[in-house]
């Protein structure tokens, strides 16, 4: 919950006025503030050391900018960044509602409908995150924020930019009990790292408890890197996903982009409307995934619009307008006149001639549109819909 600021506190940074304190890690502090038009935004104002080391700041500033360019859904996207001053900051999107890790402390473990829309859209959170060339590093249950619209992941981008810096002193960043086995041992961290994060933040949604237990450090990492995790608790048909993203080598584990599919393929097996609300989320996911990976020879070709006939027949007027014209001139009209009329170079034969013109375009104006009709009742709703 928003604490209010305490009288040491700073009240602005750069073009933000901050408003309330929503928490402190080891990073920094996290602000709600707004902008100079009002909008409400959260603001993380990292350690001052961050702005000590030249090339610090230009990994944080490339990192930075790799985050801004992360697909909306699901996610809380990077506005700004400054970390020029003595007092670096990052702005992201608010989002006006509680982490998961506090909403199961609260409530308990999600129920199996709750852990598959929470899965659907974390999924297709780390995809998106993964595309922009970036690894997330601390995937866990209080980075991700439960917004009116359904999960936000959050503080993404972060982690590699502290990387090396004087903000990690052990050199490792993560949280004990959501780290890979890489991120442990100090290998190379890649995408599928934040896959197993990501599973052990699932085992955590519906059991309550992480896949590797919570006592001490040494004892939760040694399970990591050496034991199986513990899925009790976890319902049958996710067992065998979050078990493969649990696998110790990153080679064995499923990539975002497989993972989501696979979220969307079990979902595609149960009847639809069982979800309740979650529906909503499940479809529109469906509709972005599948519209993105549908290869061009499956397309079909829309029906065609009403502006096409329209398009036509008034190119065929012009075409009509212009081909008179060009005759007139080729036979000579302008040079004698042909009576006293508002007219008078104009012969008597040439309004036949323009009338049937423009009649025939007409024609052909109002086949074309019978034609598109014919063909749009013809073509499926859906592609009625995305025309």
């Amino acid at each position: 919950m928003p604490q209010e600021l305490r009288p040491g506190d700073i009240r602005q940074v750069g073009p933000y006025s901050l408003l309330s304190l929503l928490g402190e890690g080891g990073q920094g502090a996290v602000y709600l503030g707004q902008d100079e038009s009002g909008a409400r935004v959260a603001i993380k104002i990292l350690h001052a050391r961050m702005a000590t080391d030249e090339e610090s700041r230009r990994r944080f500033l490339r990192e930075v900018e790799a985050a801004r360019k992360v697909g909306p859904f699901s996610t809380a996207r990077v506005l700004d960044a400054d970390i020029t001053g003595h007092q670096p900051y990052i702005v992201s999107e608010y989002v006006d509602g509680e982490s998961l890790q506090e909403l199961i402390r609260r409530d308990g473990p999600r129920d199996a409908g709750g852990l598959r829309r929470l899965a659907l859209a974390t999924a297709a959170a780390l995809q998106a995150i993964h595309q922009a060339g970036i690894v997330h590093r601390d995937f866990k249950p209080s980075n991700i924020l439960l917004g009116s619209d359904g999960p936000r992941v959050v503080d993404f981008g972060i982690a590699r930019a502290l990387e090396g810096t004087s903000v990690s002193s052990s050199g490792v960043l993560g949280t004990p009990m959501y780290m890979s086995p890489e991120q442990v041992s100090g290998a190379v961290v890649g995408p599928a790292s934040d896959v197993f994060s990501w599973g052990i933040t699932m085992v955590y949604a519906a059991t309550g408890r992480p896949a590797f237990g919570q006592d001490s450090i040494p004892a939760v990492l040694n399970r990591i890197l050496s034991h199986d995790p513990d899925l009790d608790g976890l319902p049958d048909d996710m067992r065998g996903l979050i078990t493969e993203c649990l696998a110790k080598d990153p080679r064995d584990r499923p990539s975002a982009d497989e993972l989501l599919q696979r979220i969307l393929r079990q979902s595609d097996a149960r009847q639809a409307g069982q979800e309740g609300t979650g529906d909503d989320v499940r479809r529109q996911i469906t509709v972005a995934v599948r519209r993105r990976d549908t290869p061009a020879d499956d397309v079909r070709p829309a029906a065609p619009t009403h502006r096409r006939p329209f398009l036509l027949a008034f190119f065929l007027q012009l075409a009509a307008g212009a081909g008179t014209y060009l005759l007139a001139y080729r036979v000579g009209y302008g040079q004698d006149t042909y009576g006293d009329n508002f007219l008078p170079w104009v012969r008597p034969d040439f309004w036949p001639y323009m009338f049937g013109c423009l009649g025939l375009t007409t024609v052909v104006a109002i086949v074309l549109r019978v034609a598109a009709w014919r063909a749009r009742r013809k073509a499926p709703k859906e592609e009625q819909v995305s025309s």
